[in-house]
This record gives structure tokens, sequence and C-alpha cells, in this order.
């Protein structure tokens, strides 16, 4: 029996090296450019040690580029407090530091991912390793008990008796001829028992290689989440900045009188007939809604929480959500030019300038008319269109991050109208495309609240909207 071990674990030996050989031929040959994939491919447990082998070189190779993402990191950090009191270098930092945000986020998205499939694979490998674990106990039985059966009809006993123990040269050969009889007998069987111990310690190798592999990949979505936070408050204190200086790049960008025929197409057009129905149409709303229902507030009006003039009411919700009539009206304006996320500091795509994908609604409430201004909406999900009439509550556009953002929001501005007519509410608009209606923007605009000022003024949305 002995014998027997040592000729099988030469073989095993000779086999394994070959391997070896073949298996690092291929590892050199691969590179792991495709890190998806290979994240992907390394949460399951490899079919052979090489491609197991492959999987603990790209588990070093990823650690080196997290490295290098940390480095990144830390340069962006070092640059921010330089560049405080330079707007383009603050828009560009910005978007910088949001992209390094969006990368962490996809990063940690994708590894989430892959710890799930992880944990599914070590549950699903525990109940292979007992299948096999039970199959060799059984196959080791049979093969043993068929070794002793054959060693009784030779009439000699492997187990006790040495081949260089034997009396004589006959008594030689004859052990060595029921050695080969048992091998010949049991050879599918034993090869069986060797390729299932094989496969047994492979899958136990990667079991235990997958658990270790989650356990990093928790570390390091922990620390990605925090780099990521630190990354946050990093924008954040540009943002600041910015918005110190916001509100005189907005006096300067929207005072400049608009051309209306480069934006005709995207203003109501309404001929004298409908002009007079619209002027006897009774509005039935009583109150005015809030145009995004949920989400959560992330500045008000007349300040944002660290400095700078802010016109409107901003609320941060997810791309895509529900932006709704805030009572029974008309559009003014719509207009959808940008893709839904395209938004960033110094972006002053839309109109009025900086808002990207917009719209201008005018309702009347209780006998007061009120214009009402929605930025930064998706591309998708657009039904708002020129002239259209809405019921309060109906949706007419999604939230989205376009213009002059720093992510995704809406910002609702209200200028109240007094007891101007819709029918002269209607025209002014026509005449002028005027989003502030003669109130002004940035600092000037603080002049025109009607807290201190008659209509046309700007009302404070939070306390108008319910």
């Amino acid at each position: 029996m002995k014998v027997k071990k040592i000729v099988v674990g030469v073989c095993a030996l000779a086999m394994s090296v070959v391997a070896f050989q073949s298996d690092a031929q291929q590892i050199s040959a691969n590179g792991f450019e495709d890190v998806d994939y290979w994240l992907k491919k390394c949460s399951v447990a490899q079919n052979n040690a090489a491609e197991a082998e492959r999987c603990r070189q790209f588990k070093s190779y990823y650690a080196s580029l997290t490295d290098q993402k940390e480095d990144e990191m830390n340069n962006l950090k070092a640059q921010v407090s330089k560049i405080k009191n330079d707007v383009n270098q603050i828009e560009k930092g910005v978007k910088d530091i949001q992209l390094v945000i969006d990368d962490l986020q996809s990063k940690i998205d994708i590894q989430q991912k892959n710890i799930n499939m992880i944990k599914g694979e070590i549950n699903q490998l525990d109940i292979k390793i007992k299948q096999i674990k039970k199959d060799i106990n059984l196959r080791d039985q049979i093969v043993k008990k068929r070794m002793m059966d054959e060693q009784v009809n030779m009439g000699t006993n492997l187990q006790l008796e040495l081949i260089m123990g034997s009396n004589d040269l006959i008594d030689m050969i004859r052990k060595i001829e029921g050695l080969q009889k048992i091998t010949e007998s049991d050879q599918k069987d034993i090869k069986k028992l060797l390729s299932d111990k094989k496969k047994l310690n492979l899958q136990k190798g990667e079991q235990k290689r997958l658990i270790e592999d989650a356990k990093v990949k928790q570390a390091e979505i922990k620390k990605k989440k925090e780099s990521a936070e630190n990354m946050k408050k990093e924008k954040e204190r540009l943002v600041e900045s910015y918005r110190l200086k916001e509100a005189s790049l907005n006096e300067k960008m929207r005072s400049v009188k608009v051309d209306i025929s480069t934006i005709q197409n995207n203003m109501i057009n309404i001929n004298t007939s409908v002009m007079e129905e619209i002027q006897n149409e009774h509005f039935h709303s009583t109150g005015l809604l809030r145009p995004v229902r949920t989400g959560m507030r992330s500045a008000g009006t007349w300040h944002y929480d660290g400095g700078g003039v802010h016109l409107g009411l901003d609320y941060t919700a997810p791309i895509g959500t529900p932006v709704v009539a805030p009572a029974d009206g008309i559009v003014l304006y719509a207009s959808n030019p940008v893709v839904s996320n395209n938004g960033f500091l110094g972006n002053w795509v839309g109109y009025p300038i900086g808002a990207g994908n917009s719209i201008h609604y005018l309702t009347q409430v209780k006998g007061t008319t009120y214009a009402i201004s929605m930025f930064h909406l998706a591309q998708e999900g657009f039904i708002a269109t020129p002239g259209a009439k809405f019921k309060q509550n109906n949706i007419i556009a999604r939230t989205g991050n376009s213009g002059n953002t720093s992510g995704p929001h809406c910002h609702m501005e209200v200028v109240n109208l007094g007891h101007m007519s819709m029918k002269e509410a209607i025209q002014r608009f026509e005449a002028t495309a005027d989003f502030s209606w003669g109130t002004g923007w940035g600092d000037a605009a603080l002049s025109r609240i009607c807290s201190v000022s008659g209509a046309p003024c700007r009302e404070r949305p939070e306390e108008v909207f319910r």
C-alpha cells in the first residue's frame, strides 16, 4: 500500500509541475486592463489552479489602482484651498471632484454586487464540498474493501508485508503481481478518487480565497465611502466659494436682453380667440403646490446656508422625480435642449441663461396671478409645451441635473404679479421673455421681494407653496 502511495504521489507531483508551468505561461500572457471583467470573474470560484492564481494576481493589481486613485484625491484636496478666489478654477475643481465622487460610487456599487455574488458562491461551495467529501469517503471505502478482498485471494496482506522484506525472489514477484492486479482492477476508481480530492482541495482553497476577498472588498467599500464623503466636503467648500460670487454672475449674465427670436419656438404664442378663452376661464386652484413633492430641501430663499444670494427654493431629488403643475394654469415657456445629467458649475446653457431644461408657468390663485419657474429639469419625461394647459398636480416634467448646477435638483422661483390678468401677463411675457418680470437678478433682486416691494415682486416659495 505504501509503495502504491509513493507511485501515485510521484505521478501527481509530475502532473502538477506540468500544470503549473502551463498555468504560469497563461498568467503572463493575460493583462488586467478590463477591471470590471476581472472583478466579476474573480467573485466566483475558479475551475482550476491557474485561474485561481490569476485572481490572486489581479487582487494585487487592483490594490495598486486603488493607491493611485488615493494619490489623485490627495492632490485634488491640496488644490482646493488654492483656487477659492478664481471662478474658472472653482468650476473646474468642482467638476473634477464630482468625477472622482462618481467614480468612487460606481466602484462601491460594483464591489457591493461582487460581495453579494461572493456570498452566494461561498454557500454553493459549501454544498459542493460536503457532497465531494461524501463521495470521496464512499469511494475510498469501496476501493479499500476491494483491495483487502484481492489480497486475501492472493494470500498476501500488503498492509502488513513490505516488498523489501520478502523471503525470496519468488515471494517478491508474487507480491508485485498482486500489487499490479490491485492497481489494474481499481484503476478507474483510484483515478476518480484522486480527481475528487484535487477538486476538493481546489474548492476549499477557492472558498478560503473568496471569504478573504469578501473581507477585503468590504473594507474597500468602507474606505471608498469615507473617501467619497471627504471629497463631497471638499466639493462643498468650493461650491460655497462659488455661491458667494454666483449672484453677481447671474446678474451680469441674465440682465443681457435676450433676442426673443432665438427662443420663439419655446415661448407661448396664442391667437386672439384662444386669448379670450383664457381671459374668461376660471382657475379653480385654492393654493399653490410645491412642484417637487418628494426629495429634500437643499437650499432656501434668499440666501444659501453658506452665504451668497439665492432667489428660489432648491429640492434635491433623484433624476426623473416627477415635477407637477403647482396649480391650474398654462405654460409660458418650455425648453429641454440638453441631456438630463450634464450639469456643472459654469454651464450657462438654457434660458434664463444657466437654467438648463426649464419651464415658466402662469397661474392664478384666489385672484392673484403667479409666474413660477422650474430649472435644471430632465430631458426625458418633459411633457410641458408652450401654451399647454394643465390641472393642478398633473405631471409636467421630471427633475434633472442640467445647466449651471452642482448636482441633481430642481430650482423653483415664484414671482407675484398681483392682480394682473392672465391675458395681460401672457402679452407681457410674449413681448419681453423676462423670467424675472422686472424684478431683476442677483443682489439687485433683493430689493424687489414682496416683503419690501409691491407687485411684480418675488415671493419666498417656502411661504406660498404647500
